[in-house]
């Protein structure tokens, strides 16, 4: 898309000042710009309207996220039975599948670990902290020092990251993957979201 067009394309999109916490009258031009809890500018606010792909993906996750719930619901209900879960040091953690989580094992030991835990490894895989596990297995609760969860830090901060460049700049991500030496986002914007 030529320049001049996303500039035309831009125009279009309002900041919504609601959003944004701004009021009128001051010295700034009529505006207050919000400030946070220290006292700084909130800064940008999200565009209005949404960039309408939005909409799309967030009903799309809405539906997904309903069926998943509703099925690890019937699994919990259904399937769930004692399993053993082995940590790190060989010790023997009592829970019940499709129920327990890492985040609750992780709890059991102490909360400062659960609170300093990036991610979990079940069976030597990566783990959400907050799927149930599903069988006897091995448990690893990686903190920040672990390579592997930073990866998993930056890898979700990436995606924290394009989802504000898509409210406020009203782009499209496309590629993002973080990498060791640095975090690309490849930002498109116009109609060829």
């Amino acid at each position: 898309m030529a320049e001049q067009a996303v500039v035309e394309k831009m125009s279009e999109m309002q900041v919504d000042e609601k959003k944004k916490g701004g009021t009128e009258g001051g010295k700034d031009g009529g505006k207050k710009k919000a400030k946070n809890a220290a006292g700084q500018s909130a800064g940008r606010a999200e565009l209005t309207p949404a960039p309408e792909y939005i909409d799309k993906r967030l009903s799309l996750y809405t539906k997904l996220k309903a069926e998943h719930d509703a099925l690890m619901a019937e699994r919990a209900a259904k399937d769930s039975r004692a399993i053993k879960v082995t940590l790190p040091d060989g010790k023997v953690v009592d829970a019940e599948s499709w129920k327990t989580t890492p985040y609750q094992v992780a709890c059991g030991i102490s909360q400062g670990l659960a609170d300093n835990t990036v991610i979990a490894k079940v069976n030597n895989g990566v783990w959400d902290l907050d799927r149930p596990l599903e069988e006897d297995c091995s448990l690893q609760l990686l903190k920040f020092d672990d390579e592997e969860a930073q990866a998993v830090y930056w890898h979700s901060s990436a995606h924290i990251l394009g989802e504000a460049m898509e409210n406020v700049y009203g782009g499209c991500l496309c590629y993002g993957p973080p990498h060791r030496e640095r975090l690309l986002l490849r930002h498109v914007l116009g109609e060829h979201c």
